[in-house]
């Protein structure tokens, strides 16, 4: 399975960093604490980055060892990752609101309604990426003009995806979306495990989308 495989690369990665890493320091990090890891932090290099610089501070290690050193037992990783995660919330919101305005008012507010497959997706399909043909479908179930969308106005918004980040100076970038394969793709992992931890009213409201919708 191709997704299967690219998880598994990703994760191979992550380890090959921590290991570089320790090895900098002179440290082990626990086989476990690195484990955990690499499940929670969902391949988001900085988050990798940051949770082992919180241990090796909470061990009081700001340089190299002279003697290899252990560290991360019996850690809570996921509320470590969560707290990382959670100093990110101002950006992320700011990006929901932001983002939902689009260049400028429209009728059908395309970039704001895009938000809503992103919002009611699970973790698994987020990270494998939303199909063109997926969001679609959804958009024409849930928007409140159904009946004028078409693929073009689907189209031109996934198209406008990155230069709408960056005209609304969002960056790094959170969504990409994969013309050749048709596949909008969250590359800012941490926004996935951020959406885990809001409650759906707090993101809708944020996008400025109706929850009864």
């Amino acid at each position: 399975d191709l997704h299967l495989s690219i998880r598994r690369q990703r994760q191979m990665c992550i380890r090959d960093r921590i290991l570089k890493g320790q090895s900098l320091l002179n440290v082990q990090f626990d086989e476990d604490f690195i484990g955990a890891l690499i499940s929670e932090c969902f391949g988001n290099v900085y988050i990798v980055q940051e949770a082992c610089h919180r241990v090796c501070e909470a061990n009081g290690i700001y340089e190299t060892q002279k003697d290899t050193r252990v560290i991360g037992q019996g850690s809570n990783v996921k509320e470590i990752v969560q707290a990382i995660v959670k100093e990110q919330s101002g950006r992320y919101n700011a990006f929901l609101s932001n983002y939902s305005c689009g260049f400028q008012e429209t009728t059908l507010e395309m970039h704001r309604w895009l938000l809503y497959p992103i919002l009611t997706s699970t973790s698994e399909e987020l990270l494998e990426g939303l199909s063109y043909r997926t969001i679609r479908n959804i958009l024409e179930s849930v928007h409140p003009r159904k009946q004028e969308l078409n693929a073009g106005n689907v189209t031109q918004a996934l198209k406008a995806v990155v230069s709408l980040q960056l005209f609304k100076s969002i960056q790094p970038i959170i969504l990409d979306y994969d013309e050749s394969n048709l596949i909008l793709h969250v590359v800012d992992r941490g926004f996935i495990i951020w959406l885990n931890v809001q409650s759906k009213e707090d993101l809708f409201l944020a996008a400025g989308l109706p929850m009864n919708e």
